[in-house]
């Protein structure tokens, strides 16, 4: 009995040779040979998985766990860590039962679109096995506050891991703004942005009109026909290393017709100052170069537009921190001006690109060539509002400080607001997943303003919000 306590790390006293039968010929002092899953291996916990949640609805669901070895002893308990903390000992601990094999617990009474930390657990007199952890949201209602998430992917031909508001749901024909129009486009942004956007990839929009196609498989428009109807837009330039804003119009002659400026990220000292980004034209805004960020590595990014792209009309301000004069004075523009066309209807693009690689090919539309080569990295984006002026120091205080959109009302769309998307709404089950905006109500038509994500696209939480308030770069 002493050499079995000793060989398997077992007290004598739990060990009971009942089920052994009848020896003869033991002598006192000899050993004994027991088969090698008479315990188990000396002193093991239990072996238990934790598998996906199934039965899935906006308040419950049903876990899923498997003991599928017992190690030195018997369990004695099974069941489940279970909640809303990614460390999986904050959560509540539930027993099932004991004994090996699969078991399930249903859980009711749960918040709608919120996810759920689960992990399987497994008790023998060794010790406690944890197993790894899964997630799960529950569907429809309102998810922890929550950024948007798009996927880089490497076909440049993928319509996957888009963000696109598409124009049979804009929401207003307030949105289709143009040149000759005043607004301001506020949004928060974690880049991801890989170094294949400064090789290859070249643009990455961040924020813009996509035109008035909507295509069910990637293709490839005449640009003139789809791309420059009229479209403002925000992107950033990988090679370069400058941040455009552009208005793009029609033109049948197949000749783009434009006004635009731009920034460069490293060679104004107001522009330093603002960004963090470094003074090296090397040096780019990516996953690894993130600039002035909150901690959670965001930054808010402004536009403010009032009716043509000259330096003192059009701002850029990073954290509410204006970057200072864009690169041309008196805008640069084609020798057409771009009209402002309010009948095309617009869909809007995150984190998506519309052009090609860099060459003289143009062309797509908001579903194609998303990311080219994996350049978005994974990037997301958060707290997207549009309003029909351009937005004093103030208001954008407000913006900066109460980034969790504590300065937009959610209950009374404050006046000179055009449309806001939180993305703290979501719809889980749906495919493409979606996110409804705040303002315009949705409730007058669920369809509009709907930001669809298709993909890996996800919705974010925890370190990908932007809820906790931060100080001001001054």
């Amino acid at each position: 009995m002493s050499q079995v306590a000793t060989e398997f790390g077992v007290s004598q006293d739990d060990i009971s040779l009942d089920n052994l039968g009848t020896y003869v010929g033991i002598s006192s002092g000899q050993e004994v040979t027991l088969p090698d899953d008479f315990y188990g291996a000396a002193s093991t916990t239990p072996t238990v998985s934790t598998n996906a949640a199934t039965s899935v609805t906006s308040t419950g669901m049903t876990l899923n766990g498997n003991v599928t070895a017992q190690g030195s002893t018997a369990v004695t308990d099974k069941g489940f860590y279970f909640g809303t903390n990614a460390s999986y000992a904050s959560n509540t601990k539930i027993s099932v039962g004991t004994g090996t094999g699969a078991y399930t617990s249903a859980r009711t009474g749960l918040t709608a679109g919120t996810t759920y930390y689960i992990n399987a657990y497994a008790v023998n007199s060794q010790g406690e096995a944890v197993g790894a952890q899964q997630t799960q949201a529950t569907s429809g209602g309102t998810a922890s506050a929550g950024s948007l998430m798009r996927a880089g992917t490497t076909n440049m031909w993928s319509i996957a891991n888009r963000i696109v508001m598409r124009p049979s749901e804009e929401p207003t024909t307030g949105l289709r703004m143009g040149y000759g129009s005043t607004f301001t486009v506020n949004f928060w942004i974690k880049a991801g942005f890989t170094s294949v956007l400064a090789s290859q990839g070249r643009y990455q929009f961040l924020f813009g009109w996509a035109g008035n196609a909507v295509h069910s498989s990637p293709s490839t428009p005449t640009y003139y026909s789809n791309v420059y109807n009229e479209n403002f837009r925000i992107f950033f330039d990988g090679q370069t290393n400058r941040l455009w804003t552009s208005v793009l119009a029609d033109n049948s002659s197949n000749v783009a017709s434009y006004a635009q400026n731009f920034w460069f990220f490293h060679n104004t000292g107001q522009m330093q100052t603002a960004t963090g980004l470094g003074t090296s034209s090397n040096v780019k805004w990516s996953a690894t170069n993130r600039g002035n960020v909150n901690d959670n590595d965001f930054n808010m990014m402004t536009i403010t537009f009032n009716t043509n792209f000259n330096a003192s009309n059009v701002r850029l301000l990073w954290n509410g921190v204006d970057c200072g004069d864009a690169f041309y004075s008196t805008e640069n523009k084609s020798s057409g001006t771009p009209a402002n066309d309010t009948n095309i209807a617009r869909g809007i693009s995150l984190l998506g690109a519309p052009y090609s690689a860099h060459s003289s090919t143009y062309g797509g539309t908001f579903d194609a060539k998303a990311g080219y080569l994996g350049g978005n990295g994974n990037s997301y984006i958060d707290e997207v509002s549009i309003w029909n002026s351009v937005l004093d120091s103030e208001a954008l205080g407000n913006l900066y400080n109460e980034g969790e959109g504590g300065s937009i009302s959610t209950e009374e769309q404050p006046e000179g607001l055009i449309a806001y998307w939180n993305f703290d709404s979501t719809s889980q089950n749906a495919s493409p997943k979606y996110s409804l905006p705040i303002w315009p109500d949705p409730s007058e038509n669920s369809n509009l303003g709907k930001m669809e994500v298709s993909g890996s696209s996800d919705f974010g939480s925890g370190t990908n919000t932007i809820s906790k308030k931060i100080i001001p770069i001054l």
